[in-house]
């Protein structure tokens, strides 16, 4: 029983702090979304679809670039 109390704990808590990034995510949402298509105006004429579609696919590929990286760097740690 208390090694199930422990697991709890331990999932509650990885649970809470997911929730809570996904919270802060939203928040920084707009920014980036704004931000990206910025950027984008400067090089790129864009038509407010086509600019969505061209800010989805960048940030797509930076977070995919993230999510590699960090999966090779923590790989290399354990």
């Amino acid at each position: 029983m208390v090694n199930f109390k422990r697991e709890f704990r331990k999932q509650l808590r990885l649970a809470l702090a997911a929730a809570a990034g996904f919270i802060i995510a939203l928040a920084w949402k707009d920014f980036i979304f704004k931000a990206t298509g910025d950027i984008l105006s400067k090089f790129l004429k864009l038509t407010p679809i086509t600019s969505a579609l061209a800010i989805s696919i960048v940030l797509t590929f930076i977070g995919v670039l993230i999510i590699w990286i960090s999966s090779k760097l923590l790989k290399e740690l354990s």
